[in-house]
């Protein structure tokens, strides 16, 4: 009787490790599509600061050119109202630079903890793994089990097939397990 309750425990783990290992499975996978959203943002934010960059200095030559332009054709209160309009689109480049930079570190925060989270999804899998293969040792070992109960049984019914019972009259019992020499 316990080694059914022992075969069935040991498929009741079998069945809830296989479980465990699916759900793990589907974490990873969804971890991972996460991460690959992730390094796409990360890349669209490098072209962006990249191409903000790029912008930023454009506008510097752009600044230097209309500057020495204007000191030419432009007077000087012309020049200044000119240069504060170019001041405030600077401004508002730099903003939005920094807009995108604190994006890139918050994405790099929630990459970083993505990371951490897969690594962890990893070990459990390695875990779950190493629990599979004792379970495998664990069934072969239930089969061995098995085959040598069965063996024994056969033995006994070969024991019993060549000496009959020996039945004890004076033991109320009666149990059978007197056996003739």
């Amino acid at each position: 009787m316990s080694d059914v309750d022992n075969n069935d425990d040991l498929i009741s783990e079998d069945n809830s490790c296989a479980l465990q290992l699916q759900d793990l499975e589907y974490m990873i996978q969804l971890r991972e599509e996460e991460l690959l959203e992730m390094k796409a943002t990360v890349t669209k934010l490098a072209e962006l600061q990249s191409k903000l960059d790029s912008q930023l200095i454009a506008i510097e030559h752009m600044q230097n050119i209309i500057g020495n332009h204007q000191q030419k054709e432009i007077g000087f209160l012309k020049r200044e109202a000119s240069m504060e309009d170019e001041m405030l689109q600077s401004i508002e480049g730099e903003s939005a630079f920094y807009q995108l930079q604190k994006k890139l570190e918050s994405n790099e925060i929630e990459i970083n903890k993505q990371m951490r989270e897969l690594k962890e999804a990893v070990e459990l899998y390695h875990e779950i793994s190493d629990l599979q293969k004792k379970n495998t040792e664990l069934e072969s070992a239930l089969e061995m089990a098995n085959l040598d109960n069965q063996f024994l049984k056969e033995e006994l019914e070969e024991l019993r097939n060549r000496q009959p019972f020996q039945f004890d009259n004076n033991d109320e019992s009666n149990d059978g397990t007197a056996f003739e020499q």
